[in-house]
């Protein structure tokens, strides 16, 4: 995921000897960071505006690749922001089945194992976020919770669609034969992909070329804002 960005321009600001990822983009307006944490419930995959708090997108650590690249792979496309509804009939065109989360509207995956839901804050101006929450049943009452996800509505439109379109994609995931898809993933699908880990390596290979011919056409960036020293953690 993290080639992808810099095969499109993103730059490493990673601190040597130190584990987390810093990565900005060409016009310095973006930031994505990787900082893992002990604790499984929260997000160790951020991606936010470089200032300000305008919006973030959080991932957990369990969160399957694929899909966290569904949204950072479509961070630098452009197109009209998507209707609410647009996103739902996504969903409900690959199987996922409307429900309600409270006052809120849901959709639950066909195999019940994910619930994707907007949700708004209590704010006077609420703010709305898309939240996914992935667990496997352990008994009639008891889940198991495996990964969490969560971003903002004002994200960049193309991002916010890219998410939901490989959240609810039903192709099957590539794993090793030693790893048991749904529960160490919490997958949608645990079938065995029908695609080889050649065809996999070939497909990543198509996609970087893709991004360096994007990003050798990308304008050039602009000056840094004034702000903290660059190696300074973000949030």
């Amino acid at each position: 995921m993290t080639e992808y960005l810099l095969a499109s321009g993103w730059s490493n600001h990673s601190v040597p000897g130190y584990p987390h990822v810093l990565l900005e983009s060409p016009d310095r307006r973006m930031h994505l960071t990787l900082e893992p944490e002990e604790d499984e419930f929260m997000s160790s995959w951020r991606v936010h505006p470089a200032q300000g708090h305008a919006w973030s997108a959080q991932f957990g650590i369990r969160t399957p690749v694929e899909i966290i690249a569904g949204f950072t792979d479509a961070l630098s496309s452009t197109g009209p922001r998507p209707e609410e509804a647009e996103l739902w009939r996504l969903a409900a065109s690959r199987g996922w089945t409307m429900r309600l989360a409270g006052r809120e509207r849901a959709a639950l995956s066909p195999d019940e194992t994910a619930c994707l839901s907007r949700e708004s804050s209590l704010a006077e101006s609420p703010v709305h976020r898309w939240a996914v929450q992935v667990s496997v049943p352990l008994s009639e009452k008891r889940h198991r919770w495996i990964w969490n996800a969560s971003i903002g509505e004002a994200a960049p439109p193309a991002a916010l669609t890219g998410f939901i379109d490989a959240l609810t994609d039903p192709t099957p995931l590539l794993r090793s034969e030693r790893q048991e898809p749904r529960h160490a993933f919490g997958l949608l699908d645990s079938r065995r992909s029908p695609v080889t880990p050649e065809q996999h390596r070939l497909q990543h290979l198509r996609r970087l070329e893709a991004a360096q011919r994007t990003g050798t056409d990308a304008p050039d960036p602009a000056p840094p804002p004034p702000g903290p020293a660059r190696h300074k953690r973000h949030r």
